[in-house]
């Protein structure tokens, strides 16, 4: 499973003390920290002041919490169901438009979609007005066709499920499982350590393919992840 980065562990340290000083922050390194803390104050993240030993001290500031929130919101969506539908995207963006090709692109993926033709995208999660809202805003709506089909002929169900990348995030639960399950029976059980798994259990649900419960394989390992991580929230609660 993918570790934490350093500025997610930094955020969530300083979150769960409430205020870190610069000296506490500095068992990551000095230079990741500097390098660390200057990057989470240029996105607005921090609050900086002086403790009352004369040092500087972090807080997190409104926009941090917002990001955190941000990442652990998905902790509370429940579960998506599918509607029989597939939605196809296939977009025609020139060269000399390149930035917002590639933008475009980036947005399709983020919202879940996957490419499985040349230029065509697809999904079975109803994101049609979100998709073309983001098309008018780049000014690229003229360059996409939406469609919307429940029986496909060419490809089969499982062609189209092949685009996204189970395997990878099956390792990534598993992973997870085996780790919570160290640290849930360790003999000595920091508050800081839960809250990593929690951030790293929401940055995987986050990651994961966005697909209906019903497109998920048989195997799939979020049902145990996800009682682990209710181990994890009744020991912080």
């Amino acid at each position: 499973m993918r570790k934490l980065s350093a500025l997610y562990e930094i955020l969530v340290y300083i979150e769960d003390r409430g205020s870190a000083q610069a000296l506490e922050i500095q068992k990551w390194g000095s230079a990741v920290s500097r390098g660390v803390l200057g990057k989470m104050e240029a996105m607005g993240l921090l609050k900086r002041s002086k403790s009352t030993t004369g040092t500087q001290e972090y807080r997190l500031s409104t926009q941090g919490y917002k990001f955190l929130n941000s990442v652990l919101d998905v902790l509370h969506k429940g579960v998506v169901h599918w509607d029989g539908k597939w939605r196809f995207v296939w977009f025609s963006i020139s060269e000399k438009d390149r930035p917002k090709r590639d933008k475009f692109r980036r947005f399709l993926e983020s919202s879940g979609f996957r490419p499985i033709l040349n230029s065509v995208w697809v999904t079975p999660l109803d994101e049609s007005e979100k998709i073309l809202s983001y098309a008018r805003s780049i000014g690229v709506e003229k360059n996409i066709i939406h469609l919307v089909a429940s029986s496909i002929a060419g490809l089969n169900q499982q062609d189209i499920l092949n685009a996204w990348d189970f395997e990878t995030y099956k390792k990534e639960y598993e992973e997870f499982i085996a780790q919570s399950n160290e640290v849930l029976t360790s003999k000595q059980i920091e508050r800081f350590d839960l809250k990593k798994l929690i951030f790293q259990y929401a940055i995987l649900l986050n990651n994961e393919p966005k697909l209906p419960i019903e497109l998920m394989p048989n195997d799939w390992p979020s049902l145990r992840a996800q009682m682990q991580y209710k181990k994890i929230r009744r020991l912080i609660s």
